[in-house]
C-alpha cells in the first residue's frame, strides 16, 4: 500500500511540476520544452523516497 500511494502522490507532484514549469518558462518568453522534462523528472526523484517514508508512517500509525 505505501509502495502504490507514492507512486500515485509522486506521479501526480510531477504532473503539476511539470505543468507548473512549462507555464512559468512560457511566461518568461523561452521555449518551455527546455527545463520541463528535466526538472519535472528531478523533482519527482526527490520527492518519491520522502513521500514513501511518510505513507509507511501513516499505515503504521493505523
Amino acid at each position: 500500500m505505501a509502495v502504490a500511494g507514492a507512486l500515485v502522490v509522486a506521479g501526480g507532484i510531477a504532473t503539476t511540476a511539470g505543468l507548473f514549469l512549462r507555464w512559468v518558462r512560457g511566461r518568461v518568453g523561452s521555449d518551455p520544452a527546455y527545463d520541463s522534462g528535466p526538472l519535472s523528472t528531478i523533482i519527482q526523484d526527490l520527492l518519491t523516497l520522502p513521500t514513501y517514508f511518510v505513507d509507511v508512517n501513516l499505515i503504521k500509525k493505523q
